[in-house]
This record gives C-alpha cells, sequence and structure tokens, in this order.
C-alpha cells in the first residue's frame, strides 16, 4: 500500500505516507486496534490485521520477561529545577547505552514529560490506567522516537490524580516491578505530597534535583527531611509513645529544622532505648544521590560539597553528589523544540556535563579501558540525534515578519525569528492530518 487511510474514534486522517503512519504509532496516536481502510475489499479493517502493518507494531508488543526492572526516581523540593529535562535526557542515554527504558511521568497533576519527547496528544495515559480503562501499566507504555525508550505518560489537569488514593498507588507501584525494561525512571511532581515521597522511597536509586539558589536548598532539605520522617512513622507505626513524639508539629512540618535528626534519635532514645538501632538503621541505608543543575560559576560549584555537608550535620544523611550541569540556553531551546537535550544538541556544555554524569558517575564507566566505550556512546549519540531529526517534525516554523496578518496587534514582534506565538503550530498540524469526509478508493 502506497498510502493509508485511518480511522481513530470517529476521526479519519490520510492519506498518510508509510513514514507519517509510523510516526503515528510511536507517537502512541494509533494502534492495533484502531481500523485502516482496505482499498481491495472496500472495508475498515483493525490494522492489526493488516499484514502491511504488523511490522509498524512489533516494537510496541511487550514480549514476556522474567526480569525486574531497577527503579528510578528523580524528584525535586522545587519546580523549576530543570528535573524533567533530566530525566528525558538520562533515559535517552541509558537507552543509547543498550538498555530498555521506560521513562514514566508520575507528575499526576501536570504531566509534560511527554512533550519534552516530541508527543503531544499521547494516546495512552495514566487516565486509562487509574479508570480502569486499561488493567496493566504495560498496556499504556508508547513507542517513542528514540529506539529502547518507552514512555508511560502521565494526565495533566485531570481532577483526582494529582493525589492518587492509597489503593491507586499500591496498584501503581506493584505494577512498576512488572514493566519490560532494564530501567523504570519516575519523573516525579516537585514538592513533598504524600504521594510523591512514597514513589520516591519505593526506587532504587533516589535521584533529588537541586539548583545553587537558596530556594532550592531550602526545599531540598524539607524533602529529605519529610522522606525520613515518613519512614520512621511507618517503622513506628505501632509504637504509640514515639508514633505521639513524631507527631508534633515543629518536627513534622515540611521544611522545619527546629531538631536535627541527631536531636530526634536522642529524644526517641528517652523514650524507648531499644528502638534506637531501628533509627539509626534507616538513616544509614537511605542514601539519595544529589544533581547540582543549572551552575554558572565556580561559586555555585562548591553547592554541591556544602550541601552534602549540611545534610549530614543536620539530618545525619550521607548522600552521593553525582555531579553538575552547567547553566545552557540550549536548554531553552531544546524545550521549545520539544527534544531531549542529548538528542538537540550533545555538543552543548550542559549536554557534555550531563553524558560524563551518566557514562562515570551513574554508571561507573571510567578509566582507560572505557575510553573506546565513551567514543562509541558518543557516536551512537550522534546516530540517535541524526535519526530522531530525519523523524520527528522538521517543517519550518512561522517566521515573524511585517506580512503577518496578526503583526499589528501582537505583542511579540520580533522580525526574522521563529514566531513566539505560531511556533508549536506546525507540530499541530502535523498530527492532526484530517481525511475527508469521504474516502476515494
Amino acid at each position: 500500500m502506497k498510502d493509508f487511510y485511518v480511522k481513530v474514534g470517529k476521526r479519519k486522517h490520510g492519506p498518510l505516507t508509510i513514514n507519517e503512519l509510523k510516526k503515528l504509532i510511536h507517537q502512541g496516536s494509533f494502534c492495533e486496534e484502531d481500523v485502516l481502510w482496505d482499498a481491495t475489499e472496500a472495508t475498515w479493517k483493525e490494522a492489526k490485521t493488516v499484514a502491511a502493518c504488523k511490522e509498524l507494531f512489533q516494537d510496541k508488543k511487550p514480549q514476556p520477561d522474567s526480569r525486574e526492572p531497577k527503579i528510578f526516581a528523580i524528584a525535586s523540593g522545587k519546580g523549576g529545577v530543570g528535573k524533567t529535562v533530566l530525566t528525558g535526557s538520562i533515559g535517552v542515554g541509558l537507552a543509547s547505552m543498550g538498555q530498555d527504558v521506560i521513562l514514566v511521568d508520575a507528575d499526576f497533576g501536570g504531566a509534560n514529560l511527554h512533550t519534552s519527547l516530541g508527543i503531544l496528544e499521547p494516546k495512552f495515559t495514566f487516565f486509562d490506567f487509574y479508570t480502569l480503562q486499561k488493567e496493566t501499566l504495560n498496556e499504556i507504555v508508547l513507542q517513542t522516537l528514540v529506539n529502547r525508550l518507552q514512555l508511560i505518560s502521565g494526565s495533566c489537569g485531570t481532577l483526582g490524580l494529582a493525589n492518587p488514593k492509597y489503593v491507586h498507588k499500591q496498584r501503581f507501584i506493584k505494577e512498576l516491578k512488572t514493566l519490560n525494561a532494564d530501567t523504570v525512571i519516575l519523573d516525579l511532581g516537585a514538592g513533598s505530597s504524600r504521594s510523591i515521597i512514597d514513589f520516591f522511597l519505593l526506587a532504587d536509586e533516589k535521584i533529588l534535583v537541586i539548583t545553587p539558589e537558596p530556594t532550592s536548598v531550602y526545599e531540598a532539605f524539607g524533602f529529605i527531611k519529610t522522606c525520613l520522617m515518613r519512614k520512621f512513622k511507618l517503622a513506628f507505626k505501632k509504637h504509640k509513645s514515639i508514633g505521639q513524639f513524631l507527631a508534633q508539629e515543629e518536627i513534622n512540618k515540611p521544611g522545619k529544622t527546629a531538631l536535627t535528626m541527631k536531636e530526634i534519635i536522642e529524644q526517641i532514645a528517652t523514650i524507648d532505648p531499644s528502638a534506637v538501632s531501628v533509627a539509626t538503621n534507616i538513616l544509614q541505608n537511605f542514601t539519595p544521590r544529589i544533581i547540582l543543575n543549572m551552575v554558572r560559576t565556580k561559586e555555585d560549584l562548591l553547592e554541591g560539597k556544602a550541601i552534602q555537608t549540611a545534610f549530614i550535620e543536620l539530618l545525619s544523611v550521607r548522600t552521593e553528589y553525582l555531579g553538575y550541569i552547567s547553566y545552557d540556553a540550549n536548554v531553552s531551546c531544546a524545550v521549545k523544540n520539544m527534544q531531549p537535550l542529548l538528542l538537540h544538541n550533545a555538543r552543548t556544555q550542559a549536554a557534555q556535563d550531563l553524558s560524563k554524569l551518566i557514562r562515570v558517575n551513574l554508571l561507573g564507566k571510567k578509566g582507560i579501558k572505557h575510553l573506546l566505550e565513551k567514543r562509541r556512546w558518543n557516536k551512537q549519540l550522534e546516530n540517535v540525534s541524526r535519526d530522531y531529526s530525519q523523524t520527528g517534525s522538521q517543517t519550518q516554523q512561522p517566521i515573524c515578519s511585517i506580512d503577518c496578518f496578526y503583526w499589528s496587534n501582537c505583542d511579540f514582534q520580533d522580525g526574522g525569528k521563529p514566531c513566539r506565538v505560531r511556533h508549536i503550530e506546525p507540530v499541530l498540524k502535523e498530527q492532526r492530518i484530517e481525511k475527508p469526509s469521504e474516502v476515494v478508493t
């Protein structure tokens, strides 16, 4: 078949080339249960029954797999620290090194991870799982334009999803461990809500993104202390006296440091000396990892070590410093183009910092024996970036000009540069290829 006509729900699209159809499948906008026009039989047929489509869906079919994925959780005490941008690029980096990776947008109230991967309207989201339209998370996994990298999209602005009920959280956590992947990366929402804390604590690798700003550092302390208090409360939920002490307002509020963790344990010791070992074990086994993002100066670099020291002194927690990412204007450009940073421009300073962080600090790939592997990985990233650009939307963005119909009434006049208002228009048009009301055969 040279051209395809497809129908998703009540909407029809076409004619589509094979590459356009493949892109819709990768974006999750067309699945096997949707229908396709069979000109030979002059009828609509399910896509999975059409031979020409079977190969296109092979990558999306979950294969039986006994492995249990390693779960990463990436969080931040406050918004605007670049957490989602880092999550997408870490996923790209691991996938390009041969891992099967699933990114999970666990910011249920404000999901936006899909846009950083070039997907505007995901076919399935967490809403389908939350409302039991899909029984398992594997059923809502979407293939991205990057090989080995898949996505579970959140559902932005849906009432009730920002704070899922306990039963839904337990179902979600259980399902995460059944996903067919080597690595699952949770992009958590900002802040210290109960859901975010619970998801962070379940992860095998707990990563906190901080910027060298007082507000970010302060909220990071509040986040880690809330995690510890949550673990303490779960550990001592049957110990009435300690539970009452932990419930005191001044030590229980997120961000409060009225008592250091050492002082809290001393208070626990006065209540029940035998409980001290439990509290101490919690502190020793809780080792979050830190990424310092948007570093501008040498003074900013010192924040990483200073934060580690402060965590030890105030919270008695040893953290691992994964490294820093330089401030880079190219990050904003990547976001506007809905591309992961590593694929937008792997040669920028921020991308190189991130590459080193993934390869050396996250995966331990260092030393002479890994030098050749580094070169291979850089080459692989270049190949992935090229394929991504060829498959993704390359439609020329509208350029701001006096010839524009809206010029006289526009507040964003910036002649010769991409239009600030209509820059996303080509992508929207491309994802809404409308078919005439009647199919011409």
